[in-house]
């Protein structure tokens, strides 16, 4: 049986799905903060493999695990739901699970698709959870999972995110320069018939 890492005063933090648009952000962020970031992908580590978790925490003994990974097609997941479950509901309970083992705290990510978008409120935390598609439900069952296997784990429930540097989001192409973007200018898009709440 393995033992837990012994955490030493440098031990860096464990971003998986380094190479995706959230993996990407977060790798420059840490590097503008001076944080030592060990950056697992897809090929790297597949955190639906709970032998592959543990080995990933014993090998780099990280003081914080950060999950970006993850399906992202909603539209496709549709016909993909098995890969879309996989990826996006029993790989967080897996990596949860792993991090309550060796008691690291987890950070992994949600969306706003758990609701069905029939408030005309924002949303809040308690709020009823009605995802009306198999990527939203994906979310729902992590967010469940997640949780019950580590309840010290942070959820973050996010939305649309679009950032400078990712150059195939939907919003940057009409937010330029970056620096315009700001909550009291409002972004226009007549193609979009969803309405949401950005994250930059």
């Amino acid at each position: 049986m393995q033992m837990p890492p012994v955490l030493s005063a440098t031990a860096p933090l464990l971003l998986a799905g380094a190479h995706g648009t959230l993996g990407q952000a977060f790798q420059r962020i840490c590097a503008i903060r001076g944080l030592e970031v060990v950056e697992l992908g897809r090929a790297d580590l597949n955190i639906a493999d709970p032998a592959a978790a543990a080995r990933a925490l014993a090998r780099y003994q990280p003081w914080a695990v950060v999950n970006a990974a993850g399906y992202v097609r909603v539209d496709e997941a549709e016909t993909d739901s098995g890969r879309c479950y996989l990826e996006n509901a029993v790989g967080p309970a897996v990596l949860a699970a792993t991090c309550a083992r060796w008691q690291v705290p987890l950070l992994t990510f949600s969306s706003d698709l758990v609701f069905d978008g029939g408030t005309t409120r924002p949303y809040q935390e308690p709020d009823p959870l009605r995802p009306l598609s198999v990527y939203g439900n994906s979310k729902r069952l992590a967010e469940r999972d997640a949780l019950a296997a580590w309840s010290s784990a942070l959820v973050v429930r996010t939305s649309a995110f679009f950032g400078p540097w990712d150059e195939y989001n939907s919003c940057m192409p009409r937010c330029k320069p970056p620096a315009q973007v700001s909550p009291s200018r409002p972004l226009t898009m007549p193609w979009c018939r969803r309405r949401t709440c950005p994250t930059w």
